[in-house]
Formats: C-alpha cells, sequence, structure tokens
C-alpha cells in the first residue's frame, strides 16, 4: 500500500481551482474516510466508488482508507471527484500503474456499474488544468465537445473505468483520443432562416418591428406595452434570430456558463445560438440572479449574450423587477455566500411586455377599458420610475384592423438581420475593434465624439429636454437610440428625422 496524488480541479462560481487528491491506504478497520471540506454529494462517493470499483471486477480495500481533497480549507461541491478518487484508491492499491497519469488531471462521476458519468462545470476545469500546467485531461465521453474547446492541452474521453485501467495499465489503447486540433465540429453552427419562426408572420405592427429592429442594432434594451393578444410575445420570441451570430469568444463563453450550470446534454454540447431566457411568473429574485454555495448562474446570467425576456412585467413583485437595475447597468452579478464573492457574467438584451392596466385594454380603440383611476395607478406603480428609466426604448402594440391581417406581408426576420448586421458593423468599424462595442454601450466621452447633430436634430433635443422633462440618464440614451438609427440608415451625422423618431420611443407616462 503506498500514497497517491492525483490532479482535478473543483468549480468555483464561474472559475474552477486546481485540486490534488491524495489517496493513503493503511491497516486498520475496513473504513474510507473522506476528508477536505466536501458536501454531501462528495461524500457519497464513497458508496459510488466502491460499487464501481466491484462491478469493474477490481478488489476494493477491506482496510482503513484516507481520501484528502487539498486544499482543505476550499469548500468542494460536485460528483466529479468520482473518477479522481477511484483511480487514487486503485494506484494506493496497486491494481493501476500512475505513469501514465504523469500531468494529466481527471473528472467524471462513476456510475455503480462503472460506467463514467457526464458531469457540469467540465470546461472551465479543464481550462484551469491547463493553466496549472497540467498537459493532458481525462473527461466523460459526454463532455468530450465542450473539453475540445479549450486549446493547448490535450483530451482523452473513457467509456467507463475498466477501459481507463486498462488503458492506464497499457494492456489497451482503446479510448477516445483526440486533442482540439482533432476536432471537426463547427463552432459557427447556423440556423436557416427557413427553419424558424419569422417576423414576416406577424401581421400590422411594422412600427414595432422598426423598434426591435433598433433594439437589436445598438443593444438597447426594449419594453413592449399593448393589449392581450397584439403580438408581444411573438416579437420577443423572434428576436435572438435576427441578432448577429455569435463569435468564437462568445461561444466560450457560453458554453462555460452553461456547463458550469449543467444545462448541457448529449444534444447540446456547444452553445452556438443566442439564448432566449423566458422566466416563469414563478421565479424568485435568486432564481434570476443564482442560488446555492457555490451560486449557480440564474437567468441573467443564462441569458448572457442573448435575450432576457420577462413577460407580464406589470404582474411581477416590484422587488423582483428592481433587483434587475444592477445588472443592466453592470452587464454583470455580484453574490456574496458564507464569505466569499462570486461574479458572473450578465451581458443581456433585455426585453420586457406588459398589459397597459390590469384589464389590459387602456388605450385600446377596439375595446373599453374597465379599470378604475386607482387600479390604473396601483397598476403602474409596480414597476418603478428608475427601473422604466433604464430601459431605452418604449412602444405600444394595438391590435390590427383587418386589412392588415389579409394585406401585403410586412418585413421578415431576413430583412431585419440584414439592417442589424449593417449597423453593428458600422459600431465595430467606428471603434476599431475586434467585438463590437454597441452604441448602448457608450461612454461619455464616446458618446460626445459619435452622437454629433446637426442643427435642427440638438435644437428638436434641446426643445425635447424641457418639455418632455428628461433628465439627463434618459437624455443620454435618446442620443444613443438616435445614433443607432443613423447607423440603421448609413448616416454619418444624426438627422431631425433620427432624432425625432428616437424621442418617440421615451416612456411617457399617461
Amino acid at each position: 500500500m503506498m500514497l497517491s496524488r492525483v490532479k482535478s480541479a473543483s468549480i468555483n462560481g464561474m472559475d474552477a481551482r486546481l485540486i490534488d487528491i491524495e489517496t493513503d491506504i493503511v491497516r486498520g478497520l475496513p473504513n474510507i474516510n473522506i476528508i477536505g471540506l466536501g458536501d454531501t454529494i462528495v461524500k457519497e462517493a464513497a458508496a459510488r466508488i466502491r460499487s464501481a470499483i466491484t462491478s469493474s471486477k477490481y478488489e476494493f480495500p477491506n482496510e482503513r482508507i484516507t481520501i484528502n481533497l487539498s486544499p482543505a480549507w476550499l469548500r468542494k461541491k460536485g460528483s466529479h471527484f468520482d473518477l479522481a478518487m477511484g483511480i487514487g484508491l486503485l494506484i494506493s492499491s496497486g491494481q493501476v500503474s500512475g505513469e501514465r497519469l504523469k500531468n494529466t488531471g481527471l473528472l467524471g462521476e462513476l456510475a455503480l456499474n462503472g460506467e463514467i458519468n457526464r458531469c457540469r462545470g467540465v470546461m472551465p476545469m479543464v481550462k484551469v488544468l491547463r493553466n496549472g500546467g497540467i498537459k493532458r485531461v481525462i473527461v466523460p465521453v459526454g463532455n468530450i465537445e465542450e473539453s475540445l474547446l479549450v486549446e493547448g492541452i490535450e483530451v482523452l474521453a473513457a467509456p467507463d473505468l475498466k477501459t481507463l485501467v486498462n488503458y492506464l495499465n497499457n494492456l489497451e489503447d482503446r479510448m477516445i483520443h483526440t486533442s482540439i486540433q482533432d476536432s471537426k465540429h463547427e463552432l459557427s453552427k447556423d440556423y436557416s432562416m427557413e427553419q424558424v419562426p419569422d417576423y414576416i408572420e406577424i401581421k400590422g405592427q411594422e412600427h414595432a418591428k422598426r423598434a426591435v429592429t433598433i433594439a437589436a442594432a445598438g443593444g438597447h434594451g426594449i419594453m413592449m406595452k399593448g393589449s392581450p393578444g397584439t403580438g408581444k410575445t411573438m416579437m420577443a420570441e423572434r428576436l435572438p434570430f435576427v441578432m448577429p451570430e455569435l463569435n468564437r469568444e462568445e461561444i466560450l463563453e457560453l458554453t462555460s456558463i452553461y456547463s458550469v450550470a449543467g444545462l448541457l446534454n448529449d444534444e447540446n454540447q456547444i452553445i452556438t445560438q443566442r439564448p432566449f431566457r423566458n422566466p416563469g411568473m414563478s421565479i424568485t429574485i435568486p432564481g434570476l440572479l443564482g442560488s446555492g454555495v457555490p451560486p449557480r448562474p440564474g437567468e441573467v446570467t443564462l441569458a448572457h449574450k442573448g435575450v432576457l425576456f420577462i413577460d407580464e412585467l406589470g404582474e411581477r413583485g416590484r422587488d423582483l423587477i428592481d433587483c434587475l437595475r444592477i445588472p443592466m447597468e453592470s452587464k454583470s452579478v455580484i453574490i456574496n455566500r458564507m464569505g466569499e464573492t462570486y461574479k458572473y457574467p450578465a451581458d443581456f438584451m433585455f426585453v420586457a411586455a406588459s398589459n397597459p392596466c390590469k384589464c389590459g385594454h387602456y388605450g385600446d380603440p377596439r375595446k373599453e377599458c374597465t379599470c378604475t383611476p386607482n387600479e390604473l395607478q396601483a397598476y403602474r406603480s409596480r414597476i418603478s420610475g428608475p427601473m422604466l428609466g433604464r430601459i431605452d426604448i418604449h412602444v405600444e402594440l394595438t391590435s390590427p384592423e383587418y386589412v392588415d391581417l389579409t394585406g401585403k406581408d410586412g418585413k421578415s426576420s431576413k430583412e431585419m438581420r440584414d439592417e442589424i448586421e449593417r449597423a453593428r458593423l458600422i459600431q465595430k468599424n467606428r471603434f476599431n475593434k475586434s467585438k463590437a462595442f454597441l452604441n448602448s454601450e457608450l461612454d461619455d466621452a464616446a458618446l460626445k465624439d459619435v452622437c454629433i447633430m446637426r442643427g435642427d436634430a440638438e435644437s428638436l433635443f434641446r426643445n425635447a429636454y424641457d418639455s418632455m422633462a428628461l433628465e439627463p440618464r434618459s437624455a443620454t440614451k435618446v442620443k444613443k437610440i438616435a445614433r443607432t438609427i443613423a447607423d440603421i440608415e448609413g448616416e454619418e451625422l444624426i438627422e431631425l428625422k433620427h432624432m425625432a423618431e428616437a424621442l418617440q420611443y421615451r416612456e411617457r407616462r399617461k
């Protein structure tokens, strides 16, 4: 019997840390003791390891076993330590040679029959192993695709414990052996525009399509208000399909997020399309921002680089709505848990939909509103003024006339996507950056340089500032929207028509 040490990793928020797994077997009463501040899942590994080893026709040591997960002060969570602990135990008992495990990390959950199951958070753990000087990593077959996205480290995938042990003992080479250079998958998987919902299916809402185009082109948040059945949800659901494709950096970041959240599966091992998150009415603040120890990503993080759609905004609790204010501004979420701070990305496009009142027909020319003034005021007060001020674009949808439903088709998703991509290319070239610097992200210095207005546009803006009682934040947003409209039109300066349209998208309290 001897002391063995193998390498693994632990998830810590969106990051990971290197873990040394030490196994010692000594004479004494048969017992297996796992130490190192592991959670219940880690402690339960003892039963999984025992069954996996015996099912694979190896001998489980009938002695005193101590497994230490170092550093001992770091809290550890997850079933991915199973494989490293199991192999460490077999090395210590002399059943496996550790020669092939030099500079090698192990990640994987053991099933009772010895199979190696997929686990969550593999991609960031492979990254930290690579950064720690590890040259090779062994992962479950189900995690192979996300592991291959990490460059600079060799990836091996093992289907079960017996196959891995035979490989380590040089009995056979039957392993899924590959590296990033061998990977054949395409990161830029695009969808055919014929296979997804199309904006052309939405009739009589061309002004709303225009607002959505502006929002997507500049990365602006948008709120759609209108009676039930006017197409607010349909507008939102189609939005990710008119946004530009994800670049490689965004694909890696999103795949890492979904890996940590445990949302990857065999059919969806890499995130190549912009996410669309639509939290239900039962969502809570922890569900939006993240919860647990360490916290799992919440909806705002799962919507990173995509769309966070909050339907029936007026029906949600005020605290729930207001908790989105900081992520919308900072594009990140910071959570404190048990003395540690976790930071998660949250760069999403915010899209909200709401009825205008409790009955849903305030301002509808076809149906009369039945709400009293007090009910109307109470309904509107659920959304705070500061929250409304953080939403760039406000647009109202009304029920289309019959002639709109039977008339010619409006703008299609392809046409909208072409306009959005042209506008984003202008923004990217303007700042000569590898990734687009969207107008919604302009700081004060950049705003002064790029939001140059002609005289009549500036005069209109000056008058609107007083007549519409704009505060500095709202005024800044109007300029950014006008800049986006000018980009869509291919104009260098902000013209009068651009400013006039931008002013129409500000919230007006009736």
